[in-house]
């Protein structure tokens, strides 16, 4: 497994595999999310927008984007999510778009226990041009020997 925020050096760096944004996976969101705007269902309805086809909306990249740090091993360890700011979407996403997240570890601190902390890291979601899409920063609480304990939890 991967090194963990919690567990790197300040100034780390890390690149998550890439996803594509699939129309059935966006027609799927917008149901759940009853995001249901016409550009997110509509060529023809995004054009009449100023757009040159749909778009995927904002919180479905932002979601796919924190669903591939998650994947990638480096919030393994992660017992809260406490915020994100400074959260923009600087260029629109399409169905097909393949999408990949890069992440800078900011900031670590721990508890005056020890036994909890808390990691602030930049990330920015990167197109298949190679251009930013969304950039944040997010904020996560982690425990310390979380994955061990949890290791030998399912051990035992």
């Amino acid at each position: 497994m991967a090194k963990t925020l919690s567990q790197s050096e300040i100034g780390a760096t890390f690149k998550t595999a890439a996803k594509v944004i699939t129309q059935s996976e966006q027609e799927l969101f917008c149901a759940i999310t009853e995001n249901k705007l016409p550009m997110f269902l509509s060529d023809g309805a995004a054009h009449a927008k100023g757009w040159d086809r749909r778009l995927a909306p904002g919180v479905l990249t932002f979601s796919v984007a924190v669903g591939l740090m998650e994947t990638s091993g480096i919030l393994e360890d992660v017992v809260a999510f406490l915020g994100t700011d400074e959260l923009r979407f600087v260029a629109p996403v399409h169905i097909g778009d393949t999408i990949h997240v890069e992440v800078a570890l900011k900031e670590k601190r721990f508890s005056k226990g020890g036994s909890r902390g808390t990691v602030h890291y930049e990330w920015r979601a990167v197109n298949q041009h190679g251009n930013d899409v969304v950039r944040a920063k997010n904020t996560c609480m982690f425990k310390v020997g979380f994955l061990e304990s949890d290791q030998a939890a399912s051990v035992g």
